[in-house]
């Protein structure tokens, strides 16, 4: 911002030109730092300003400074001072209603405003935009009033009647950006650089109107013209952080924010901790913690532990991730978001106890329904089938195919069949169960299995294993005499072994992977045609099976059984809990 240069070089009469000089190039550096948002460096050159030449307006620089690094007493103090310095002079009143608005004492601030505007009779311009300034100035306090502020700086903008002031633009701007009228917004940004062209604050706050509507591109843009008009113009990296990582720029949002630091020399802990978070995000963790470790017993903030946990998680430090994160979310459950359960449940499931893992699901799930990344129900689903909970597993699968269903792949209505399956199973050799449980189960599971692999052929038509699978559905869906002579499982398995044949013939290892299961095919289309009285379809599948396995015995027995005496009958019941070759890719 360009700030009243001329004010700040008010000194002494009696000093010498040789001190006049001096203190002209103190002033220019402490502008260029508050320009820069180097708050602290700045309110050093002030502190010597104020110290050498105690005028009004050297007081109120280094109230303006103490109050935009966020010291509010200090800025009080100085201001107070200023105000004693020169009572005629208006600014430190407008910089004391800063700080009233600032502690949220509005009927103070609107005092103090009003009376240095009365005073000064509307015609200073200097008064006129530090006092629109103000009711822009804190957004996070809630204590602006952005239609008082436009008021007030269209008074500034008519006294400017040689348009002379960008300053009054840009803070016109703020606030119409306040009232959410962006177009209104950049139109006085771009006034701003009419009468200054390679003003890097105007672009930069061109570029927070779009960063504000999520037009992360676009605020990149303006962002990146405004490093160019000024490259130490700090302000700018931090935003552009943002900017990045809206549009999920991880690195370049770390780069970014790493160069904010840098060039503001901010030690706000909220900054340093964003940074901490761009460089877990940019999968640095080991950057992350170590800036984390430089911020121990300065902070008193739990979103230190946030962080920490999170960093942990991603750098295989399981028991300190929990920790962290066990204690963020007893400090702060109010500020508790769903990642902060992500990665404490992935953290638990890597402890490999039985109580870890139902502390994992416990916390996945709660992360689940607003994680917009990633689809947790899978991963939930996976760790159930590991630990053989397989109706909950299917559960899971159902979650995650209708979280988003237009994005469902083969995969997850295979595991959502798969599960179902392996459910029905189970229950058909509990021994507990009657005859009436298990044919309850047969309906409720297998026809559940059915219809998710169902929509496996559908989505990948070329993928054997899922139609191996709903022809194994389909035999235990009924009793064994009955499976075997009403035949729904028979168009599956010569859909399976029809694909698996020309899955085959374009990779010759397939031939192994699909072995076994081609053999179960094989023996039941047997078993099946055998039991229709089609001899000769069913010595076709047993020759297909003795050519793909000749040491299979009761292959050879059936096919020749003069061999042995009584002949052995092919096995017929197919595998049961075989897991599948390979998984669907598309």
């Amino acid at each position: 911002m360009n700030f009243r240069k001329k004010a700040l070089l008010t000194v002494v009469a009696a000093m010498t030109l040789g001190t006049l000089q001096a203190v002209a190039q103190d002033a220019q550096s402490g502008v260029k730092d508050l320009e820069a948002g180097r708050y602290n460096k700045a309110i050093q050159t002030f502190q010597g300003l104020a110290s050498s030449a105690p005028s009004a307006d050297n007081y109120f620089y280094l109230g303006y400074a103490q109050l935009k690094a966020g010291n509010t007493d200090a800025a009080k103090e100085a201001f107070t001072k200023g105000a004693a310095a020169d009572p005629k002079n208006q600014l430190n009143n407008v910089g004391l209603g800063m700080v009233a608005l600032a502690k949220k004492d509005g009927a103070t601030a609107k005092t103090l405003i009003d009376n240095a505007l009365k005073e000064t009779k509307n015609k200073d311009l200097g008064v006129l935009l530090r006092a629109g300034e103000a009711y822009a100035m804190f957004r996070d306090q809630g204590m602006n009033n952005p239609a008082e502020a436009i008021r007030i700086l269209e008074i500034a903008d008519q006294r400017d009647k040689k348009n002379e002031n960008p300053d009054i633009e840009m803070a016109l701007g703020d606030a119409y950006l306040l009232k959410n009228d962006g177009g209104n917004a950049v139109s006085k940004y771009e006034n701003a650089l009419t009468i200054q062209p390679n003003s890097a604050e105007a672009k930069y706050k061109i570029g927070n109107v779009y960063l504000r509507g999520k037009n992360y591109a676009e605020a990149q843009k303006f962002y990146n013209q405004a490093v160019e008009a000024d490259p130490e113009y700090a302000p700018t990296y931090e935003d552009l952080a943002e900017a990045f990582f809206g549009s999920r720029g991880y690195k370049n949002a770390a780069k970014n924010m790493d160069l904010y630091i840098q060039k503001s020399q901010s030690t706000d802990i909220n900054k340093l901790l964003r940074s901490a978070q761009f460089d877990f995000l940019a999968g640095d963790n080991a950057r992350a913690i170590q800036k984390l470790d430089a911020l121990k017993g300065k902070v008193d903030n739990p979103v230190i532990e946030r962080i920490y946990g999170w960093a942990y998680s991603n750098s295989g430090k399981y028991d300190q991730a929990i920790q962290s994160l066990n204690n963020f979310i007893q400090k702060a459950p109010d500020r508790v978001i769903y990642d902060d359960y992500k990665y404490l449940g992935r953290a638990y499931a890597q402890l490999g106890t039985p109580e870890g893992d139902s502390l994992a699901v416990l916390n996945l799930l709660k992360a689940a329904p607003q994680d917009t990344t990633e689809n947790l129900y899978k991963e939930i689903g996976k760790m159930y089938q590991t630990a053989k909970s397989y109706e909950k597993m299917a559960d899971a699968y159902k979650m995650a195919v209708a979280y988003d269903t237009a994005k469902a792949t083969s995969n997850d209505y295979f595991q959502l069949g798969y599960a179902n399956f392996l459910s029905g199973n189970r229950a058909l050799r509990d021994s507990t169960l009657s005859e009436d449980a298990k044919k309850q189960a047969r309906q409720q599971y297998f026809s559940a299995a059915d219809s998710a692999f169902a929509k496996v052929a559908k989505i990948t038509p070329d993928w054997a294993p899922g139609y191996y699978w709903r022809a194994q559905t389909n035999y235990f869906m009924y009793p064994r005499e009955e499976a075997m002579s009403n035949g729904a499982s028979v168009p599956y398995y010569e859909q399976f072994l029809d694909v698996a044949g020309k899955e085959i013939t374009a990779d010759a290892a397939k031939k192994e992977t699909y072995k076994k299961n081609m053999m179960t095919a094989y023996k039941f289309l047997s078993s099946y045609y055998a039991s229709k009285n089609d001899a000769t379809k069913s010595r076709e599948y047993l020759t297909k099976a003795a050519e793909l396995d000749p040491t299979d015995t009761d292959v050879q027995n059936a096919l020749n059984p003069q061999a042995t005496k009584p002949a052995a009958k092919p096995a017929a019941k197919p595998a049961t809990t075989k897991k599948p070759a390979g998984k669907a890719t598309k």
